[in-house]
């Protein structure tokens, strides 16, 4: 009977035990970072015979390779859906065509009150259409740099924040390595530690694709996917970066104000980022220092193709080589190609403004006449609508080289916009996809709440067979204690 008991009672140990494995499974079935807990039995032997049975321990079940691979695309997923929104965010700002606010619409209006003007030069209310026109294009590029300038403003603050939270996540994550190391030399209960530390992981695994190396003691070691290290041991790799504030067309990579990430002492920028490469920390450096410069310098090229449509003394006689026409750089001549920042700087010659004290009739009679010719005379008009519809060659570095008219040039423009947009949208699609598919067969190898209900009903038929046996042991004994 002492040896059924002994049996009994640990039996209903077991199920205790196992009873709350079940409950904290239940509980946190979407807790970031919990991996189901499973418990070890085992029989326990006394003098080479059965003596009920032994809790070995409970164990973390993680498919630590289906984790792996699901960290990798989180990070694709986040650096895609960085670029995609970059992408949206300047097609809005350029366009597209039949859009009442792109640029090839501002454009397409300011050709039609030329044409409107030249019928009728006579009248200033058509002039002033045309100037009006003249500065709505002018705007339009002015704002489009201003978002693509804006973009990579906070694409810089984006990777202040993240490279602070990627060296606060790696001092977390020593920390929680010495915590495990030596609790689990003590003998203690680890599980939560290792959630813990687990989603801290996945949190940097959107920044930077990580790959997770198993030390001693419970411990690991943390790389990037390219092989970068970002701590093996207890001390964390020292990142740094010194955000550079609000950007200008001429800042770029190489400047002392735009600086790259600061890895143990050493700045990495350009081609040395591809330690670092994958996650939204990339994409955010892509963004400030690769494809917003690019957009820039192709708003550039147009806003610098139209001023120089308008610059030529045969085009308006009344100018003199250099000088600016209908459009300027800021009141003054633009600068050689590439013209670095004209999109954010072109404006409408203050000669043909009134309200900055110019004269209307400069648009018919030549934008330096000294005085006012012929109200009839149509020429100048025709010739500056002629000059938006000649074929000229735009040369590099413009990345949109060729030989266009002006409309031809904007929808050019407007199409290499939406092209990348709709390659960026594919390629976050593509990701988010797999990520999807891959977290949830994280989420299926995880925690099954059907399961463990049926593994809680077998504890029960457990608990209550010993307990079974306990009280016919109980019976036994007080019917002993009677005779």
């Amino acid at each position: 009977m002492a040896k059924a008991l002994s049996n009994a009672v640990s039996g209903l140990t077991a199920t205790s035990r196992g009873t709350e494995t079940v409950a904290a499974n239940i509980a946190n079935v979407l807790t970031p970072g919990y991996a189901r807990r499973e418990m070890s039995l085992s029989a326990q032997t006394l003098g080479g015979q059965s003596g009920g049975v032994r809790i070995d321990g409970v164990s973390r079940v993680v498919n630590t390779a289906l984790l792996a691979e699901a960290r990798l695309s989180y990070a694709a997923r986040g650096g895609s859906e960085d670029l995609a929104a970059f992408f949206n965010k300047v097609e809005d700002a350029v366009g597209i065509p039949g859009d009442g606010s792109a640029i090839s619409t501002a454009l397409t209006q300011f050709e039609a009150a030329l044409i409107s003007a030249s019928a009728r030069p006579d009248e200033d209310l058509r002039l002033a259409k045309v100037v009006e026109a003249a500065e709505t294009l002018a705007n339009r590029l002015n704002k489009a740099s201003e978002i693509v300038q804006g973009a990579r403003s906070d694409a810089d603050f984006q990777i202040a924040v993240q490279i602070d939270s990627l060296q606060q996540g790696l001092s977390r994550i020593a920390d929680l390595n010495k915590q495990i190391a030596g609790q689990s030399s003590a003998g203690q209960d680890i599980s939560a530690l290792h959630d813990e530390r687990q989603a801290v992981i996945d949190q940097l695994s959107e920044i930077v694709p990580l790959q997770i190396i198993p030390r001693d003691a419970g411990r690991v070691s943390v790389f990037t996917a390219e092989g970068a290290v970002l701590l093996d041991g207890l001390v964390p790799t020292k990142l740094a970066f010194n955000a550079a504030g609000q950007f200008t067309p001429d800042m770029h990579v190489g400047m002392p104000a735009v600086g790259g990430l600061i890895y143990n002492g050493d700045e990495l920028s350009g081609s040395g980022l591809r330690l670092f490469q994958g996650g939204t920390l990339a994409a955010a450096f892509a963004v400030r220092d690769t494809h917003a410069p690019q957009v820039q310098s192709e708003l550039d090229a147009m806003a610098l193709d139209l001023y120089q449509r308008f610059a030529d003394p045969a085009v308006d006689p009344t100018l003199a080589p250099g000088e600016p026409g209908i459009f300027t750089d800021a009141g003054l001549a633009a600068s050689a190609p590439p013209a670095l920042g004209l999109a954010g700087t072109i404006s409408v010659n203050a000669a043909v403004q009134p309200d900055r004290g110019g004269d209307l009739w400069r648009m018919r009679s030549g934008i330096n006449a000294a005085a006012p010719g012929p109200v009839g005379d149509g020429s100048l008009l025709e010739r500056f609508s002629s000059a938006l519809n000649t074929v000229q060659e735009i040369g590099p570095p413009s990345a949109l080289s060729g030989r266009y008219d002006a409309s031809g040039f904007a929808a050019k423009l407007e199409s290499q916009v939406a092209s990348r947009r709709l390659a960026a949208e594919s390629d976050a699609t593509l990701h988010g996809t797999r990520a999807a598919n891959l977290s949830e067969r994280l989420m299926a190898d995880g925690v099954d709440t059907d399961t463990e209900m049926q593994r809680l009903l077998q504890y029960e038929q457990a608990y209550a067979a010993n307990a079974r046996v306990i009280q016919a042991i109980d019976e036994m004994m007080n019917t002993l204690l009677r005779v």
